[in-house]
């Protein structure tokens, strides 16, 4: 472009490709297209609250599980309990690969809408569930619409991440991290402990009745993506997406290994340090019902309810102190200062367990410093590292692909803690994950400190690379 500019106009034969760059040019530096202020607002006010949602969805399993085994006794067998557990991942490593690539190639506003019904509709249908006698065979019915729900609530990952860190970009450079983690990992991690409280309330209000209660969370979780369905009918895609994306380019095969030859090494340690991470977090934060459960006498709701609530609270000042440190010290070294707390935490309550499970307060004390240093260090930071390391043309496929792997890794610690916890003890799961936070430590160090990154020059570096090997991420008109 600037090579063009230098010619003189006069020159006939470069006349017409003058008067087309230099119109680009123009386009590209006045942001002839930018979306009002209260349509970027509304794109970040969605995300807060979708991703609140989406937390919503996930620590579902926590109640259910519970529920299921008291209302279906021997029929709840641990094989289902995990099938239930994963039905929600599984469907979202579908939707995260799907929606990661099909926002980038074609609209952000239109995946988070397809998304945000998806969820609203399989929550819909998996609160009718108890509707009819509960029975095992119910049970399969439960696992496939949790399913549908999963994969909206993964495809909601690349589209909200991709549009939440350019808008925030835009508005607040200098604190597009901390803004990041605050509508992220901050909303997820709060949806735990106040859908916890509701299903407490619920508990007290109808006497410990589990089919009110079941009915009673499940129809609450419907309204969350109904809210965001409206808000994001109002929303646009943000100018960095407009200026640089794929829509109008031609996407052979030979596009793709471009992309994989330039950014592999990004791609493979986000991915390792997502799937590694994911695979201690949702085994323990799924299953943490279960253990409080067995510590707690003669096995009270209630009482396993109240401190699943203490539970769910402590990890959300990690999560706090994690945003600030995204600028403090970087977001890499932030990553592995939270897996050194899982090492030394892990260790510390795998060794002392015994002692432990016979005080229950001390037990969910440190339980939860686990999951509060967890969520400070990599929950904080995997997200907002694999939305900043990729330009925005491929932003939504560079964090889909990451978050896959981290779904992924979820599903595999799933089948393992389970099994591993009946065989070996509650004891043995918390070894694996402080050993499993090791590797993680060392994956951490090899990624990118995204801090430094500038997102625009890292689209006018892609377009540059791309224009080298016949492809361009073009400019809308």
């Amino acid at each position: 472009m600037e090579g063009a500019e230098r010619e003189p106009r006069e020159n006939p034969e470069a006349k017409k490709t003058e008067t087309v760059v230099a119109r680009d040019v123009e386009e590209v530096t006045t942001h002839s297209y930018s979306p009002s202020r209260w349509r970027s607002n509304i794109t970040i006010i969605s995300c807060y609250i979708a991703n609140f949602s989406d937390g919503f969805q996930n620590t579902l399993a926590n109640p259910t599980n519970v529920i299921f085994k008291q209302v279906l006794g021997d029929d709840y067998t641990s094989d289902m309990k995990t099938r239930i557990s994963n039905a929600v991942i599984v469907g979202a490593i579908l939707g995260v690969v799907v929606l990661g690539y099909t926002s980038d190639m074609f609209s952000r506003r239109a995946g988070l809408l397809f998304t945000s019904s998806l969820v609203a509709i399989g929550t819909l249908m998996a609160a009718l569930a108890l509707q009819v006698h509960p029975s095992s065979n119910m049970l399969w019915y439960f696992v496939v619409v949790r399913g549908i729900a999963g994969f909206g609530v993964g495809g909601e990952y690349p589209p909200s991440a991709a549009a939440g860190i350019e808008e925030t970009d835009w508005i607040m450079r200098k604190y597009r991290g901390p803004m990041f983690v605050s509508f992220t990992t901050l909303m997820a991690t709060l949806a735990g402990p106040i859908l916890m409280i509701i299903y407490l309330i619920t508990l007290i209000a109808t006497d410990n009745n589990l089919v009110v209660t079941f009915h009673a969370i499940y129809s609450i979780a419907i309204f969350l993506p109904v809210a965001i369905i409206v808000l994001r009918l109002f929303m646009a895609d943000s100018s960095l997406f407009h200026y640089s994306n794929f829509t109008r380019q031609r996407k052979p095969l030979r596009l793709y290994l471009v992309l994989a030859k330039r950014y592999w090494w990004r791609l493979l340690t986000t991915s390792l340090a997502f799937f590694l991470y994911d695979f201690i977090n949702f085994p323990n934060s799924i299953m943490s019902s279960t253990i409080i459960s067995s510590l707690v006498k003669d096995h009270n709701v209630r009482t396993t309810a109240i401190w699943q609530v203490i539970l769910a609270v402590l990890p959300v000042p990690g999560v706090v102190i994690g945003a600030w440190l995204t600028n403090a010290i970087g977001r890499r070294w932030t990553g592995i200062l939270g897996f050194a707390g899982y090492v030394v935490l892990g260790f510390v309550i795998g060794g002392t367990y015994s002692k432990l499970s016979q005080n229950i307060a001390a037990f969910v004390v440190l339980y939860g410093l686990l999951q509060a240093f967890g969520h400070m260090g990599p929950g904080a930071t995997i997200g907002l590292i694999s939305s900043e390391s990729f330009p925005t043309a491929m932003r939504s496929m560079g964090y889909g692909v990451a978050t896959a792997f981290g779904r992924t890794g979820a599903a595999v610690g799933t089948q393992c803690f389970t099994p591993l916890q009946d065989r070996a003890g509650n004891s043995s799961t918390f070894y694996l994950a402080g050993g499993v936070a090791i590797l993680g430590m060392m994956v951490y160090y090899l990624l990118p400190e995204s801090r430094d990154l500038d997102l625009e020059q890292e689209d006018k570096d892609l377009q540059e690379y791309l224009l080298q090997h016949g492809f361009t991420t073009g400019i809308k008109e």
